[in-house]
C-alpha cells in the first residue's frame, strides 16, 4: 500500500467527523475554514521564531504546537454541541468564540513576525483563557436562566 494512499486516509478519518460536526450544526464552514489556516499559519511562523531566535527546533515542541491546535478547533465544536444539546439558541456565543480566537491567532502570527523581523520577543497575551473563563461564565449564566 502507497504511503501517500495511507496518508489520506488518516488525513479523512480526521476531517470527516469535523464536517459532519459542521453540517449538523449549520455552521459557517468559510469561519471555520480561515480559522483552520490561521492555526496552521502560526505553527509555521512559530516554527520559523524558533529558528530566527537562533533556537533549534524540536520535535516536541512542533508535537506540543499541533495537539494545541488540535485542542483549539475542538473548543467551538464542543461548545457549539453543547449548547445545542441545551436547546440553547447559542448561535451568537459560538461566533464570540470563533470570533475571539480568529484574532487571537492573528495576533500571535503578527507577534511571531515581528520576532522573527526584529529577534525580539512580542509579548504574549493568552485570549484562549480568557475566552473559556467568559464563556464558561456565559453558560452558568444562562443555566441559571433555564432552571
Amino acid at each position: 500500500m502507497e504511503m501517500a494512499f495511507v496518508t489520506k486516509i488518516w488525513l479523512n478519518l480526521f476531517y470527516l467527523p469535523f464536517v459532519g460536526i459542521m453540517y449538523y450544526l449549520n455552521m459557517d464552514s468559510e469561519v471555520f475554514t480561515i480559522f483552520s489556516v490561521l492555526l496552521v499559519i502560526d505553527l509555521v511562523t512559530g516554527w520559523f521564531k524558533t529558528i530566527a531566535l537562533g533556537n533549534k527546533p524540536e520535535s516536541w515542541r512542533l508535537a506540543n504546537g499541533i495537539i494545541s491546535k488540535i485542542v483549539l478547533i475542538i473548543v467551538p465544536l464542543v461548545l457549539a454541541l453543547a449548547l445545542k444539546a441545551l436547546h440553547i439558541d447559542g448561535e451568537a456565543i459560538f461566533y464570540v468564540a470563533i470570533d475571539a480566537l480568529i484574532l487571537s491567532e492573528v495576533y500571535s502570527i503578527l507577534g511571531n513576525a515581528y520576532t522573527i523581523r526584529t529577534g525580539k520577543y512580542a509579548k504574549e497575551y493568552d485570549v484562549l483563557s480568557k475566552l473559556l473563563r467568559l464563556i464558561r461564565n456565559t453558560l452558568n449564566r444562562l443555566l441559571r436562566d433555564e432552571v
